[in-house]
């Protein structure tokens, strides 16, 4: 039988001498170095478009003559040239019984085949594109399709279907939304896109007799799992679909004729109401070969112009009378008949997935779940963001508890929007969370103050938490939720005044660590380390008492938000599935964009009662205390204690002591602290934790063969330190090392 060849629309015979297009010309001179490719004819374009091509056949010897998939040696091809050169050129196969073969490009029924000869993006294959050898990139596609090589069986499934234009997106619960009976399904525009012409449907789910429900109706069919094979041309109507998927041995027709007598309303639907369009999706499972279990499953839509009740009436499925529309015919009318169904103007559009969090995970390498009963305290300008990260890395499921509202000035570096403005920070937050996810429910806002006691929904809400993420501005609620009964494990988080520096604190996941002892431990470095000097730079705090080191005073780009809040992100994500405590601080150089760490060593808690105040200090203080009496034995030693009070809850914390001034007297059996020099370090020492930390009392050593009991000289001293603090209502503690560990003594006198 004598072989039929296409011609090419829109083309007429030219001259090789009139060839413009500079990749042509090469094409032209590397054919004629090439043995096995025959230059046939020279064509261009005469609609305008710029265009030549050049109709060649090409040999390849290694072709099996007999080969599965019919490629013979030569084939007739035509490498159409498109001035502008920002893709290779396309090759049609112009034999018009081409196989259907897989690697091939998308084309209207009843035009060329496209070979798809490259993996690569266009933009990468032609930085080193040259004439030579993209003629052998062709001989070399039609041998390994003709071996069937080209489709490695490591390489994911060629898919049945191409990709088109038009999209149509689905919510990431679909297949959960599906399992419900009081749902149904509408397909809705969104604006049209402007590149490449394409436009997107996106699919809801809406509660049966929902009056409000509005959009295009949606059949869903589920289709029994087919092999991969050749990718098949884009169907323009229906009957061209239905034969298609007839080649793999499904009955278009008949599942789509279930589907809708299942659609129709037991008492009719009125036909004036009838919509003008109607979307098929078509589940499809796809294995690798016969009787393997499927790999995948490629959903296509068809856009059909027509309604449901159009499209059911052609199929037979329903019947009309008298303006209504029935599936079981009514008295008097008459039974349902096929009408021309196969004629229906189809538009495909591929089926996406809206990501669910462990897609959000796999796109942004996301190295653990995280936490599904995640609690953000505070909602504010670093918090939004830090959940704007976590979301999109679809780490853990969170609530949001703050009291605060949206305000105008928060816009310049809040994660919220002009029009929430006046809206409550966790709702906005909220908001933030569902619509990357695309459903509403994924997030849950609470508007109070994470430290309301009396607040039966924030307990609620704390006890039941994985994890607690502290992102409030003040040290109010990490201190209350350190003298919680509350399991979860906490985190607090912050920038410091300048916006220049941030700190991680997190609890070991037994909490033995908790986040007033990891407090205490991160001002202690800030006072022993050099990057301590300016950390805290541009404090609000006037009373060491009770003041904040974390308000930020300072005008501050949104973008040093965003930086510090993805390195804080990012740190949580990797430390929340280690078991220990972790103190990290960080400086980022606004001028260079560089950033430093500092990793503080965490030191297990040591905690006392005295009297009416606890009193909370840690292991790597112990070992200074003994370390400074060592230094000076056999004389004792001595000096300040630093720390704050929480009068709130009855607590003292001691960060670090201060050594003995140079002034001081020591001797075996006697100290007298001096004061060279040491309102100077006083003064540093608040100036460097933000006036958090101050004076909490004095320490000194006693000699070898002595016990930590307090001598009458050291009660006596307590007695004189409780009267100079008693003006303030404060306490005072006194610690005294020996050999064998150390003793801690409290003193308050009440006013």
């Amino acid at each position: 039988m004598p072989l039929t060849y296409y011609k090419l629309a829109a083309f007429a015979p030219a001259d090789r001498a009139a060839l413009r297009l500079p990749r042509a010309i090469e094409l032209c001179h590397a054919i004629d170095r090439t043995e096995d490719i025959s230059l046939l004819q020279v064509l261009a374009s005469i609609d305008g478009s710029d265009r030549e091509a050049l109709v060649v056949d090409v040999e390849c010897d290694e072709i099996p003559n007999r080969n599965p998939v019919g490629l013979r040696s030569p084939e007739r091809l035509a490498i159409m040239v498109v001035a502008g050169g920002n893709s290779p050129p396309a090759v049609l196969a112009l034999r018009q019984d081409f196989p259907v073969v897989m690697h091939l490009n998308a084309t209207p029924s009843g035009e060329p085949r496209s070979l798809c000869l490259y993996f690569e993006p266009h933009r990468s294959v032609m930085r080193t594109w040259t004439a030579p050898k993209f003629l052998r990139r062709i001989q070399w596609w039609l041998l390994k399709t003709s071996q069937g090589a080209l489709h490695a069986a490591d390489q994911p499934l060629e898919l049945p279907f191409f990709d088109t234009g038009w999209e149509l997106v689905i919510p990431a619960d679909f297949d959960q939304l599906r399992q419900r009976a009081d749902l149904r399904f509408f397909a809705s525009f969104i604006e049209p896109a402007h590149l490449r012409g394409t436009s997107t449907l996106m699919l809801r789910a809406v509660v049966v007799g929902d009056a409000k429900a509005e959009g295009l109706g949606v059949a869903i069919i589920d289709c029994p799992p087919i092999v991969q094979g050749s990718r098949t041309d884009i169907p323009s109507t229906l009957g061209a679909a239905a034969d298609e998927l007839a080649r793999r041995g499904l009955n278009l027709a008949a599942m789509l004729r279930d589907t809708l007598e299942q659609q129709i309303h037991a008492k009719g639907e009125a036909m004036k109401d009838a919509s003008d369009r109607f979307v098929v999706m078509l589940n499809m499972p796809v294995c690798r070969e016969p009787g393997a279990p499927a790999e995948r499953t490629q959903r296509l839509a068809l856009l059909v112009a027509v309604g449901r009740l159009e499209l059911g009436l052609r199929l037979g499925a329903y019947t009309l009378f008298e303006g209504q529309v029935f599936k079981d015919t009514p008295i008097g009318g008459r039974a349902p008949t096929e009408g021309d169904w196969r004629s229906l103007l189809t538009l495909p559009a591929a089926v996406l997935d809206a990501p669910s969090r462990q897609t959000l995970r796999v796109l942004s390498a996301t190295t653990n779940d995280g936490p599904d009963r995640a609690v953000l305290v505070g909602a504010g300008a670093l918090g939004s963001e830090l959940l704007n990260l976590w979301t999109r890395a679809g780490w853990g499921s969170w609530t949001i508890i703050d009291s605060d509202h949206v305000k105008p000035h928060n816009l310049a570096r809040h994660a919220a929007f002009f029009h929430q403005v006046g809206q409550p920070k966790s709702s906005a937050c909220q908001t933030l969370v569902e619509r990357v996810h695309g459903n509403a429910g994924v997030a849950r806002a609470i508007v109070a103050d994470a430290c309301d006691r009396n607040s039966e929904e924030v307990d609620a809400v704390l006890a039941a938490a994985g994890l607690v993420v502290d992102c409030s501005t003040t040290v109010d609620f990490p201190r209350l939720a350190s003298a919680s009964t509350h399991t979860a494990r906490h985190a607090s988080v912050f920038l410091t005044p300048s916006g220049k520096g941030s700190v991680l604190l997190l609890e070991d996941q037994v909490r033995q660590c908790r986040l007033r002892t990891l407090e205490a431990q991160y001002y202690r470095a800030l006072l022993n380390h050099a990057w301590g000097r300016h950390h805290l730079d541009g404090h609000l705090g006037s009373f060491w008492s009770g003041a904040s080191c974390r308000d930020i005073s300072y005008k501050l780009p949104h973008s040093s938000v965003v930086a510090h809040a993805a390195t804080l992100a990012e740190q949580l994500i990797r430390r929340h599935v280690q078991p220990q405590a972790a103190i990290q601080a960080w400086h980022r150089n606004p001028e260079t964009g560089s950033v430093e760490v500092f990793d503080v060593p965490v030191h297990a808690p040591i905690m006392k009662r005295r009297g009416l105040i606890t009193v909370h200090l840690d292991k790597g203080l112990e070992d200074k205390l003994r370390q400074l009496r060592a230094k000076m034995l056999p004389s004792e030693n001595g000096g300040v204690l630093l720390g704050y009070c929480d009068l709130n809850l009855s607590e003292a914390v001691i960060v670090d002591v201060l050594p003995p001034p140079p002034d001081s007297r020591h001797n075996t059996g006697f100290f007298e602290r001096g004061v060279e020099g040491l309102l100077e370090a006083y003064n540093e020492v608040q100036r460097r934790t933000g006036n958090v930390v101050g004076y909490l009392g004095e320490w000194h050593s006693h000699p070898p063969g002595h016990n930590a009991r307090q001598s009458p000289d050291d009660l006596q001293q307590l007695f004189r330190l409780a009267l100079g603090t008693a003006d303030d209502g404060l306490p005072v503690i006194q610690i005294i090392v020996c050999e064998h560990g150390f003793e801690l003594y409290a003193g308050e006198v009440m006013t």
